[in-house]
């Protein structure tokens, strides 16, 4: 297999220094792993999760990891420990059926959003095809969205406005479209920690996928801001149910995690956001619109 892009060591550098992802999928698989049942690892990467599922079971953990360089590291690493019972497989997922039926499935496949890296796809035709699934880690993804207030992002955007005037000369004055940088600035998602934000008003559920039910990822929502003028970003975040009382997020408020905090900053007279995903393109879209 020649993958056009493959994960490399420092890649996985950094999802393993993400301490609070690794302790909360830990606990997960320590609560729902019993002895003698029989794993799966979507997306296993350098083997990690499987190693974690290793301790609490000695029957077969299928480690399947469809990026080449990856599997041999986690191949190797399962080797180097002692790990037997855990089996590195080299392929898709969807072109995969084990032997014996798992019982319990464990994903990390979640994007910086949430659904880019077909997690609700990839849940949904592996349960179908090994009936036997009992729980999956994650069981749930929410994707949501918060109206926020931040100085930080007011200061980031005048940052950017300012390389634009520090560039003009004479007649050549980016003035002439402020207007269009503004757009332009709020046209994408963006990543930073929003350690001085505040909420203003609820926060709102996007879409809800029960993984291994729910088939397709594709969602449009409208998130309006008309009643609140104070606000200038949206905070993007998803909520992974791995176990009853564990939640992974990447809200603002809680331990930041390697995904970082998302938002997209609001233009001066746009009150309507629509955010969506279509599941072929694998990136969230965003777009403004003025509504009276």
């Amino acid at each position: 297999m020649n993958p056009v892009y493959d994960f490399s060591a420092v890649d996985h550098a950094v999802m393993l220094g993400d301490q609070v992802r690794l302790d909360l999928y830990r606990r997960a698989i320590r609560n729902q792993v019993k002895p003698g049942m029989v794993v799966a690892e979507i997306g296993t990467g350098t083997g990690i999760l499987s190693a974690y599922a290793a301790a609490e079971t000695s029957n077969t953990i299928y480690g399947i990891e469809y990026f080449e360089h990856s599997a041999l590291l986690a191949d190797s690493m399962m080797k180097a420990a002692g790990l037997t019972q855990v089996k590195i497989l080299n392929d898709e997922s969807y072109k995969i059926t084990l032997n014996p039926q798992p019982e319990i499935l464990i994903t990390e496949t979640i994007g910086a959003i949430g659904p880019e890296e077909n997690i609700v796809e990839i849940c949904h035709d592996f349960k179908k095809r090994h009936p036997h699934i009992k729980s999956i880690i994650p069981s749930r993804l929410r994707i949501c969205a918060e109206p926020i207030h931040s100085e930080k992002l007011n200061e980031l955007k005048a940052e950017f406005y300012k390389a634009y005037e520090s560039a003009s000369f004479g007649t050549f004055d980016y003035k002439a479209i402020l207007s269009t940088l503004e757009f332009s600035w709020g046209s994408r998602i963006r990543y930073t920690s929003l350690t001085d934000a505040r909420a203003i008003g609820d926060f709102q559920v996007l879409t809800d996928y029960a993984l291994g039910e729910t088939s397709v990822s594709a969602f449009s929502a409208v998130v309006d801001l008309s009643t609140l003028p104070e606000v200038n970003a949206v905070h993007l975040f998803f909520e992974a149910t791995l176990d009853q009382e564990l939640l992974l997020t990447t809200h603002y408020l809680e331990p930041e995690t390697h995904w970082g905090n998302a938002y997209v900053s609001r233009p001066v007279g746009r009150n309507i956001l629509t955010v969506s995903y279509e599941t072929s393109s694998e990136f969230i879209q965003t777009k403004w619109e003025k509504h009276p």
